[in-house]
């Protein structure tokens, strides 16, 4: 998977959460308005796995991903090398059993170091 930053969509249900991730060397940190997630994800052949752990930050809002504080979620999908996208599914189950349907696409590089 591309390193850089990557506009995100978490869907669950009817309800969705989008925002900002970035990607470096397969380390995932993003979050969005109600939600953080963090977490790896490998890419092979189109194929993307890995786990992204899902937290509610903003107490004060509905639990529009389902009724979790946190989740971690196996991950799989795949990954469009030449539309820089990807379309993944992510489940946990435990106490509460959820199911989110994640799309990525690519916004642009990473910024280095100065050098």
């Amino acid at each position: 998977m591309q390193d850089g930053m990557y506009w995100m969509r978490l869907v669950a249900y009817d309800k969705k959460e989008e925002g900002v991730a970035v990607v470096r060397q397969g380390l995932v940190n993003g979050g969005g308005p109600n939600y953080v997630w963090q977490g790896r994800l490998t890419s092979e052949d189109g194929a993307v796995r890995g786990n992204l752990l899902v937290r509610k930050w903003n107490t004060q809002t509905p639990p529009d991903l389902g009724m979790f504080k946190t989740a971690n979620l196996g991950i799989e999908g795949s990954l469009d090398d030449s539309a820089r996208s990807l379309e993944i599914e992510g489940h946990a189950h435990g106490h509460h059993v959820v199911h989110l349907h994640i799309s990525g696409h690519w916004l642009g590089e990473l910024a280095d170091d100065g050098q």
